[in-house]
């Protein structure tokens, strides 16, 4: 059977995980860039893809972008991932 340009049949991506502690906390890896952020919302690109998280009062606690770690704190109220795969953003793994 020959594999045709099929989703289902692409290679996979790279791990991503998003931990949500109680909704006041969010630990996320995979990370590769930060697109914008600010109280209300931060969002980022993913090894899967865009992802915003929305809420009160946001701050990026934690962001180490060569281990593609990220920790954000404050009232979550959102999780959206999207399947936007590039842009350009704020901070870039591996950016000069």
């Amino acid at each position: 059977m020959e594999k045709e340009n099929n989703p289902r049949h692409a290679v996979p991506a790279k791990n991503h995980s998003l931990t949500m502690e109680n909704r006041r906390r969010a630990v996320l890896t995979g990370v590769n860039e930060v697109l914008g952020f600010d109280e209300n919302q931060v969002t980022l690109m993913t090894e899967n893809g865009e992802i915003a998280l929305t809420g009160e009062g946001l701050h990026v606690t934690k962001l180490m972008l060569e281990e593609g770690q990220m920790a954000v704190e404050g009232k979550i109220d959102g999780v959206i991932y999207t399947q936007r795969t590039r842009r350009r953003g704020l901070f870039r793994r591996g950016a000069q």
